[in-house]
């Protein structure tokens, strides 16, 4: 539980509440003893390496310690956010006030208390990132800087909203800590503008033999960065094509009922509610994944007037690591036709996609799964490449399935977001390595995607902020798909989709390839992650 005491808002949004009156200590001091802590428990963790006769099982909670140790590791020294992404500063109070305002886990008097602790710490947070800003990255600076420029909206009408019912103290009190952390973030955001120019452009590449490290090492994959790059082309190359055929099967065919329109608010979230109850049904129909029966009920909701400035995408709201509260929520964002968003315009095509991807048989069953797994390493264990992987691969293995057979929009949607996910894979390689220019990945982005400058850039950038995550949709994906060939060539005739999606559930949020090593009881794709064994010397 260390780690959530050094992070508060990861603490609140995995269900612990101890720490939501505090924002991270990016102090010298602070950030100098964490690394100390971390070294003792990488040379506790060397001492506890498992003897040749350990199950696969425990070899497997080491290298899941063993990753989580060593990406902190690399964060703090190949990444250095602290001293090159003004955004993690910024971004630190949004996500300390997001974190409490998204989820009604106690009454809103209690909430909005532990926000205004948040908001009077906000000003120090700031202040220590402007002294850690050695050689702050100028493309992060300008994202942190637009941030704080659209973000006031979580600040004042959110909090405002909670705060409507509770005591006139503590409105009052809110008062005054908004102002104090607004004045801040307008200053840092004027710091930043200031010193604009003078901060180095680009220069945020890792380079290709950090980012083999990490693909190795921290996410445990059996591909290097040539290998993935590979990938992203390869399913580019295909789902161009998919996407061919898709428009020659549509000519031929009636033309596609137009989307529904509705008359109230009322009617939209109704057809929302319909919609996943008919993917409910389809995937209980066709035996393609057992449901758990602890799943709790998964909302759809209006996005909260008081976050539809903030968030005009919407968002989802999956169960907490460590709450008995199971529910899950996907708030609906505004689909007018003023709202622009990317990934809104892809959802009016069609609603079932996006509830597939985020709800059901996706990331809110998926976590359920997850938090509910009696191994503590694996409950409280994260792996994008899974988490991601699952929810991509739930897409078209829906579409494969016959979903959509009646719904071209929702086909088109699908392809064009395999082709979204499979042109990530292209800028984070080309980011990470050096390979790519920013302003060359944003161009690539939008011709090989086909979405708009604004969606390119954004995606882009954050990319280059955190490098491996983009790559988590596909590199998954593909994983799974390989699995399922290896079990359906083992079992033959007795081989179950069902099965297969249960068992491969069953493992909690891990790499793949710790998967295919307890389930298959082969090392093939973890060999690459084995030498050394024990965690690296820092």
């Amino acid at each position: 539980m260390w780690s959530f005491g050094e992070n508060p808002s990861s603490a609140t949004d995995a269900g612990i509440h101890t720490y939501d009156s505090r924002l991270a200590d990016y102090s010298p001091a602070t950030q100098a003893a964490e690394m100390v802590r971390l070294r003792q428990y990488r040379n506790e963790l060397a001492a506890l390496e498992p003897p040749p006769g350990a199950t696969a099982h425990e070899r497997v909670d080491y290298l899941l310690i063993r990753a989580n140790l060593e990406g902190d590791w690399w964060a703090r020294t190949v990444l250095r956010g602290l001293q090159r992404n003004p955004s993690l500063y910024e971004g630190e109070c949004s996500n300390g006030i997001f974190s409490i305002v998204k989820r009604k886990y106690a009454t809103d008097e209690v909430r909005v208390r532990s926000a205004i602790a948040r908001l009077r710490a906000c000003p120090l947070v700031l202040a220590q990132g402007r002294a850690n800003l050695t050689q702050p990255v100028r493309e992060f600076a300008q994202i942190a800087s637009e941030d704080i420029r659209d973000g006031d909206s979580l600040y004042t009408t959110t909090l405002d909203e909670i705060a409507r019912d509770t005591s006139p103290a503590t409105r009052s009190d809110l008062a005054v800590a908004q102002e104090i952390a607004l004045k801040a973030l307008h200053a840092y955001r004027s710091w930043l503008d200031a010193h604009m120019n003078g901060f180095a452009a680009g220069g945020f590449a890792v380079g290709r033999k950090q980012y083999d490290w990490y693909l190795r090492r921290v996410l445990l994959l059996p591909f290097d960065s040539a290998q993935v790059a590979e990938i992203g082309r390869l399913e580019l190359a295909r789902d161009r094509a998919l996407e061919t055929w898709e428009a020659s099967r549509d000519a031929h065919e009636p033309p596609a009922s137009p989307p529904p329109a509705f008359a109230s608010k009322e009617a939209f979230l109704a057809y929302y509610e319909r919609s996943l109850q008919r993917l409910i049904s389809f995937i209980n129909s066709h035996e393609i994944v057992d449901i758990p029966p602890y799943i709790g009920p998964f909302h759809i909701v209006e996005v909260p007037k008081a976050l539809a400035a903030t968030y005009p995408g919407g968002f989802m709201n999956p169960p907490q690591m460590f709450s008995s509260d199971s529910q899950g929520f996907y708030f609906v964002p505004d689909f007018s036709s003023a709202n622009q968003s990317f990934f809104v315009a892809q959802a009016r095509q069609s609603v079932l996609p996006l509830l597939g991807h985020e709800g059901i048989p996706g990331h809110f069953m998926q976590f359920t799964y997850a938090y509910h797994n009696p191994d503590f390493v694996r409950h409280v264990q994260g792996d994008g490449v899974f988490a991601e992987g699952w929810a991509f691969y739930g897409e078209e293995m829906l579409m494969r399935e016959g979903l959509y057979e009646d719904d071209p929009g929702a086909r088109k949607q699908v392809i064009h977001l395999m082709r979204h996910r499979a042109t990530r894979i292209g800028v984070d390689v080309g980011l990470a390595t050096g390979a790519m220019t920013l302003p060359q990945a944003i161009a690539y982005f939008e011709k090989n995607a086909g979405i708009d400058e604004e969606t390119a850039r954004g995606e882009a950038t954050r990319f280059a902020m955190g490098p491996g995550q983009a790559i988590d949709y596909l590199v998954g994906k593909t994983q799974i798909e390989i699995l399922l060939g290896l079990l359906a060539d083992r079992e033959g005739a007795g081989f179950s989709l069902r099965h297969f999606h249960d068992q491969l559930l069953s493992y909690g949020t891990v790499p793949y390839s710790t998967i295919r090593y307890e389930w298959l009881g082969d090392d093939s794709w973890l060999r690459p992650s084995l030498q050394p064994l024990a965690p690296q010397e820092f």
